[in-house]
C-alpha cells in the first residue's frame, strides 16, 4: 500500500500533469506557469499555481499552494516548493521546500528544508535552515524530488493508455513509491470546454489521514499541448476535492 502525506501528495500532482510541451515552452527566457483553484462543496479552498522555466543549465520547476476563502478561518497555508533539474541527464540537484501553514486542528509548521541529490552515490543531502541541522541519506537509484521526477519522465516518453507508472520518491522526509494507472477520458473544462484527454489515477493510503486509503485523479489534454486541465482528491473523512485549471501564463 502506498502511503503518502497531503502535502508532498498536492506538490506530486501538480507536476505529475506537467507535460513535455511545458518543458519545451520553457527555453531560455521563456516560461509557462499554469493557475488552479481546488473547490469543496461550491467554495474555493486551495489556490495553486506550476511553473517551469529555463536558468542556465538547469531546469527550474516551482509550485505555490495557499489557502483561501473558507478555509483559512481554520487553516492557514502559504508553502513553496522550488526543484533545480540538470539539462544534462535530467538529474534532480537541489529541492526546496518552505513551508508554513497552522490550523486550528493541526499542529504549525514553519522551516525550510535544502535536499542536494547525488545521484551517483545515491545520497541525499538534507539541510534543515533553521534550527541548523543536517543529515545524508541513502536512496535507490532513480530516485527523485516530487517536482523534478515528472519533468524527466514527460520529457523522455509518453503516456499511453492503459500504462502503469511506478515512481519513487524522496521529499525530504521520507521515501515513498507511488503506482499511477493511464487511461484516454472526455473531460469538460472551464477553459477549453470539452477536451480529449489523459487521465492518471491512482489509489493510496494519507498517513496524515490515520493511513487510510483515497484516490487522485489527474487529466492533461491528449493533444501536443498536454497542458493539464484538471485534478480530483478523494480525501477520506474529507469527501471529494476537485481543482480546476483557471489560467495559464507564459513569458
Amino acid at each position: 500500500m502506498n502511503r503518502v502525506s497531503i502535502l508532498p501528495l498536492f506538490c506530486l500532482l501538480l507536476v505529475l500533469i506537467a507535460p513535455s510541451a511545458m518543458a519545451r515552452a520553457a527555453g531560455p527566457g521563456n516560461g509557462i506557469r499554469f493557475h488552479y483553484e481546488a473547490h469543496k462543496l461550491g467554495s474555493n479552498i486551495i489556490k495553486a499555481s506550476l511553473s517551469i522555466e529555463r536558468d542556465g543549465s538547469f531546469h527550474v520547476v516551482k509550485a505555490t499552494v495557499d489557502s483561501a476563502g473558507v478555509t483559512r478561518a481554520v487553516f492557514r497555508m502559504h508553502n513553496r516548493f522550488t526543484s533545480y533539474i540538470r539539462e544534462a541527464g535530467l538529474d534532480p540537484w537541489r529541492y526546496i521546500k518552505e513551508v508554513n501553514q497552522k490550523g486550528i486542528f493541526s499542529k504549525k509548521k514553519y522551516y525550510t528544508d535544502i535536499i542536494t541529490f547525488d545521484p551517483a552515490r545515491c545520497k541525499v543531502i538534507v539541510e534543515r535552515v533553521a534550527p541548523p541541522t543536517v543529515q545524508e541519506i541513502s536512496v535507490p537509484p532513480q530516485t527523485y524530488d516530487p517536482l523534478s521526477i515528472f519533468l524527466k519522465f514527460f520529457l523522455e516518453s509518453e503516456v499511453v493508455n492503459g500504462e502503469k507508472i511506478v515512481m519513487k520518491i524522496y521529499d525530504g522526509i521520507k521515501l515513498k513509491e507511488v503506482t499511477f494507472y493511464a487511461a484516454k477520458a472526455e473531460i469538460d473544462t472551464p477553459l477549453y470546454g470539452t477536451v480529449k484527454a489523459i487521465s492518471l489515477e491512482s489509489k493510496v493510503a494519507f498517513s496524515s489521514l490515520g493511513d487510510r486509503e483515497g484516490t487522485i485523479k489527474i487529466w492533461y489534454t491528449d493533444d501536443e499541448r498536454r497542458f493539464p486541465v484538471a485534478m480530483y482528491l478523494k480525501l477520506p473523512s474529507v469527501g471529494n476535492v476537485e481543482f480546476e485549471l483557471k489560467k495559464v501564463e507564459t513569458w
